[in-house]
C-alpha cells in the first residue's frame, strides 16, 4: 500500500509533500539523513496527514505531482 504524506517544519511554515510505502519512516529519514536535500534545511518535520493512496505506486506517483504542480501556482 502506498500513501501520500504532508510534512510541516517546526522551524520555518514550509510544507513537504511526498509519497510512500511506510511515511513513518520516511519521516525519521527526512529529520535524520546525513545528505544535503530540500527537507534537511527545515528540520525537524512534524506529520500532518497520511493518505492511503493505493497499492499502484504509479498512482501515489500521479497524486503526488499533481498536488505539487497545484502547490507551486
Amino acid at each position: 500500500m502506498f500513501y501520500l504524506y504532508i510534512l510541516k517544519s517546526v522551524s520555518s511554515e514550509k510544507f513537504y509533500v511526498g509519497y510512500s510505502n511506510d511515511p513513518f519512516r520516511r519521516l525519521i529519514e527526512h529529520n535524520t539523513t546525513d545528505f544535503i536535500t530540500y527537507t534537511s534545511k527545515y528540520r525537524p518535520w512534524v506529520l500532518k496527514a497520511v493518505f492511503r493512496i493505493s497499492n499502484n505506486e504509479r498512482d501515489a506517483i500521479k497524486l503526488e505531482r499533481f498536488i505539487k504542480k497545484q502547490k507551486s501556482k
